[in-house]
């Protein structure tokens, strides 16, 4: 029998951090564009953070000796995390609004009943009409192509396929270290292996593209700086190790609650800081996305399996 996670206090206060970081770093993302290269961005600030918690792992005495089955899902994750997901977002970040992306990421918990059920858990009646709405939601939003960045417009269906693979790349990582059990190390030897893992393929894909050479150090503003200095420290380094932490300490559903918070500091920040238009279309579709992610956090019914 599966004892059920409760969630403590400390537990609690890790959640509403997380919601707060990881809703803040789509604007992150977004004021840095305009100063680098998007695949520079993501490599760069989760290779810092990774090699931050491979030191914290290491000297705190965490790492211990993985078994190979777990440590392929850990860099297949990393891959799928970063090189996929993180890249891919910080690409479509330059066609559309940072709150649109924190919307469409809000797929997220719909993915995971998916993968669960060809998995062979099936969903509840309340869980498929959740997936009905999210999608409903993403139709509208995809239909909207004045939601796109000023003179973007012609890129915004790529900037849909972008957000549509980073979803699926992030939710399959996530289903394919719950599936396999691998998540039972601490959060910074997971993280360290995920973050490493997934950059490196970044760094040689930006090298080949000559991003380095689209780089001028001396023209970036102090301001800038400060914001990549943010997204590295709080965004990835405790971002992702709230993350992990929590992973393994509560209840997946619950964990997966950050998609449908991150969506709201998103957009709020987005139109107090970068003055983006909380377009009516947009808060709409929001709407039924959010429902049906609420839809499944609240649903309390027992998985049951394909005979």
């Amino acid at each position: 029998m599966i004892k059920e996670k409760s969630i403590s206090m400390p537990n609690m206060i890790a959640l509403g951090m997380l919601y707060l970081i990881w809703g803040s770093t789509f604007l992150s993302v977004r004021i840095l564009i305009d100063y680098f290269p998007p695949l520079f961005i993501s490599y760069t600030r989760n290779f810092s953070a990774g090699f931050l918690l491979l030191l914290w792992s290491i000297l705190g005495k965490h790492w211990v000796q993985m078994p190979l089955k777990h440590l392929k899902v850990h860099i297949m994750a990393g891959i799928l995390f970063i090189t996929v997901n993180n890249a891919s977002l910080a690409i479509a970040s330059a066609i559309v609004p940072s709150g649109f992306s924190a919307v469409f990421m809000a797929l997220g918990p719909l993915l995971l009943v998916i993968f669960f059920w060809v998995e062979g858990v099936k969903p509840s009646f309340k869980k498929i009409v959740a997936t009905l709405l999210g999608l409903v939601g993403i139709l509208l939003m995809s239909s909207q192509k004045n939601l796109s960045i000023p003179g973007k417009s012609s890129e915004f269906f790529t900037g849909i396929l972008l957000l549509l693979g980073a979803v699926i790349a992030w939710n399959l990582a996530v289903f394919r270290v719950q599936s396999t059990k691998a998540n039972s190390y601490h959060f910074t030897q997971v993280c360290a292996i995920q973050m490493i893992s997934g950059s490196i393929p970044l760094i040689f894909i930006s090298t080949l593209k000559g991003d380095l050479a689209l780089l001028h150090l001396t023209t970036i503003p102090l301001y800038a700086w400060s914001v990549f200095l943010y997204l590295i420290l709080i965004g990835s380094l405790a971002g992702f190790s709230i993350f992990g932490y929590l992973s393994k300490e509560c209840d997946a559903t619950l964990v997966a609650t950050y998609t449908y918070v991150n969506p709201v500091v998103a957009l709020i920040l987005g139109h107090f800081i970068l003055n983006e238009e909380l377009h009516p279309i947009l808060l709409f579709a929001s709407f039924f996305i959010l429902l049906a992610v609420v839809l499944i956090s609240t649903d309390k019914t027992k998985p049951a399996f394909k005979s």
